[in-house]
């Protein structure tokens, strides 16, 4: 023997050689997977991080700017109205007589007590050049002047602006206050270049801050409502910056962006990345921020990361137990495979089939199992076949004796019958003769029509004498139609149907049966009608269908429209016309078909 060099790969069993191939099938696509998927992932992450950030940014905005335009439309309505301007100006020596003042005090709060209707303002103030609050002061009528020299009135009316949006701490009366205090001009009723009055609304911090703490996208998000300058009016629960680091971040977002509306997040504060958006909320002189640390973000990234990591180094040993017990699984069945072909070389066929999954191996046990079946049926059919084609002689010589030895018995009966003088006996014998002649018709499956017919009035006739004559059969058919080839009995059961669920179910059971026969569009139209006590519409849907009852006859009549289908296509077929009490109609339609 040749000596051969020595390949330790090629030398291994062949459970080795797949246990190696399944795990760098396995392993070497998982770990590129896992690769491919950690950086998606982190992208994906972060875009859908980024985009949800701006959504709810861009909503938070858009619930401000309604919440800011509800705000200003009661402030609106107050400014302009007729009373309010009228009153503020009024003059204070008209308000020596106590009970005058008090008459337009109510007025004034009739007007102002309908803010009520908005559940975001808590507190309505007037504000007055003259008018009631230059007469006598109190918390809702204060005197103008007083306040003219205070910072937020200087920065308010030198802004120019109708409205304007302060913190609590720019009224230094206020002291602890957590309110947010919105100011609008009241012009003068002649001239609205001149003011006559200041009206104040003041908003609860809890208000506004329900709204931004809807906002916060990520554990450490910070949401805060400020205004143009600068001041913070609200923040989202938890926010840790100072005023002076909102205000450093704001400056340094916006150097490089919109002023009114930007996004960045290349923005470092304290050493940290962090997200900052910003949204001007229109018609106001507000803005609202978000402030993202970019850790959140990068935390949901790392937390898919991990549990993947945690995934695969699960996987990882699964699949080596796995793949070993597979390699394992299929060199057993090659195994069991040798042993049973070893048998079937020393000829033994009569083993019992090997279990057969749906991979190679299981494919090829399959062929094996069905090669050694068929080996072993060409060795039985041999010992068989004579046995079975005598079988099959003697079945057909059955089938031919059996029909004969029935008519020659009815003739026996028949003759016994004239015999003994018994009419009755042998008309029905005679008729059952040649009903059972035309139904087997010699073993085709098709007959004449006039064969047909002539098997039906065999059948009345045999009814009739079981029911007294109950019953008249009228048949109607063109002598140029009798040749016509129709399907062997075709009209026996719905002359049945006709006489057991239509006539015999009248109170007179007695009823007439009405066979007639056309040529239309170059088919054969067979009519059959009774006038038995008819069908409603809900049994009329259901007589062609598998649902129909047994006391309508559904399955003889199925079994018709079945078979005329079946031999001739969709299109032909039975048709029903049925009313209750006036009886039933049944329309065949075949191809005309002349007799060969």
């Amino acid at each position: 023997m040749r000596w051969r060099p020595r390949k330790p790969f090629a030398d291994y069993s062949i459970r080795y050689k797949l246990f190696a191939t399944y795990m760098l099938v396995i392993i070497i696509p998982l770990v590129l997977l896992l690769c491919i998927h950690l950086e998606l992932t982190a992208n994906e992450n972060e875009k859908q991080a980024l985009y949800s950030a701006r959504k709810m940014l861009e909503e938070t905005k858009s619930y401000l700017q309604y919440r800011a335009e509800t705000v200003r439309e009661v402030l609106n309505f107050i400014s302009f109205n007729d009373t309010v301007q009228t009153l503020v100006a009024e003059d204070p020596s008209r308000y020596e007589d106590v009970n005058v003042w008090g008459t337009d005090a109510n007025k004034l709060a009739r007007v102002l007590g309908q803010f009520r209707y908005n559940s975001d303002i808590e507190t309505v103030q007037l504000y007055m050049k003259q008018g009631l609050a230059s007469a006598t002061e109190n918390p809702d009528y204060m005197n103008l002047g007083n306040v003219e020299n205070s910072d937020w009135f200087k920065d308010f009316m030198a802004s120019h602006s109708a409205f304007a949006w302060l913190p609590s701490s720019a009224f230094a009366q206020d002291g602890q206050s957590d309110k947010v205090s919105v100011l609008r001009v009241i012009p003068n009723a002649h001239n609205i270049q001149q003011t006559d009055g200041i009206v104040r609304a003041q908003i609860s911090q809890s208000t506004l801050r329900s709204v931004l703490n809807h906002a916060i996208a990520t554990p450490s998000t910070s949401v805060a409502l400020f205004n143009d300058h600068g001041d913070i009016l609200s923040t989202s629960g938890g926010f840790p910056y100072t005023a002076k680091d909102f205000t450093d971040m704001v400056s340094r977002a916006s150097a490089d962006g919109d002023t009114g509306n930007y996004w960045t997040d290349r923005l470092e504060f304290g050493g940290e990345r962090i997200l900052f958006g910003l949204q001007a909320i229109p018609e106001t002189d507000m803005s609202v921020a978000m402030i993202v640390p970019y850790s959140d973000i990068l935390k949901s990234s790392n937390k898919m990361r991990n549990r993947l990591i945690l995934i695969f180094s699960l996987i990882v040993p699964v699949t080596f137990a796995l793949s070993f017990i597979a390699a394992g699984s299929a060199t057993k069945r090659l195994r069991r495979l040798i042993l049973h072909v070893r048998k079937v070389k020393n000829g033994n066929f009569r083993i019992a089939p090997l279990p057969a999954n749906h991979d190679e191996i299981g494919e090829l046990t399959y062929n094996f199992n069905v090669m050694v079946e068929n080996v072993s049926q060409l060795m039985e059919e041999t010992y068989t076949l004579g046995r079975e084609v005598k079988n099959k002689e003697l079945k057909a010589l059955q089938a031919q004796i059996n029909p004969h030895f029935l008519y020659n018995t009815l003739d026996l009966i028949n003759i016994m019958a004239i015999e003994s003088g018994n009419g009755d006996i042998s008309k029905v014998v005679d008729r059952l003769a040649l009903f059972y002649r035309l139904s087997l018709s010699n073993g085709s499956e098709t007959v004449t029509l006039d064969s047909e017919l002539r098997h039906v009035e065999s059948y009345v006739s045999i009814q009739n004498m079981r029911f007294g004559n109950a019953i008249t059969l009228t048949l109607e058919v063109p002598p140029l139609l009798l040749n016509c080839e129709v399907p062997k009995i075709m009209l026996q059961p719905l002359i049945e149907n006709a006489i057991l669920h239509g006539i015999m179910e009248k109170d007179s059971e007695t009823g007439a049966i009405r066979v007639s026969a056309a040529e239309e569009k170059g088919d054969l139209v067979v009519d059959v009608s009774d006038d038995g006590i008819g069908m409603d519409g809900e049994t009329l849907a259901t007589i062609l269908t598998k649902t129909a009852s047994k006391r309508t006859g559904g399955f003889g009549i199925r079994n018709i429209q079945e078979r005329l289908q079946l031999n001739y296509g969709p299109m032909y077929g039975l048709s029903f016309v049925s009313r209750p009490g006036e009886g039933t109609s049944v329309r065949i339609r075949l191809p005309k078909l002349n007799e060969k």
